[in-house]
């Protein structure tokens, strides 16, 4: 995989963050949906620290 590559699943990543977050901050959704989401929002901050502090060699 490029560096290009990355660069653009990180990008897209880190709009769906945003995009999720506010969506269960400004919409009513069920509890079980909210917990969906806020596990979704956890495992792509997860992912994108693991990118943020990973060193890429290619």
């Amino acid at each position: 995989m490029s560096v290009d590559e990355l660069n653009k699943i990180i990008a897209v990543k880190k709009m769906d963050l945003e995009e999720c977050e506010h969506e269960l901050n400004n919409r009513y959704y069920p509890s079980i949906v909210r917990i969906a989401m806020m596990n979704y929002i956890i495992n792509l901050q997860e992912q994108l620290e693991e990118y943020d502090n990973d060193v890429i060699n290619l």
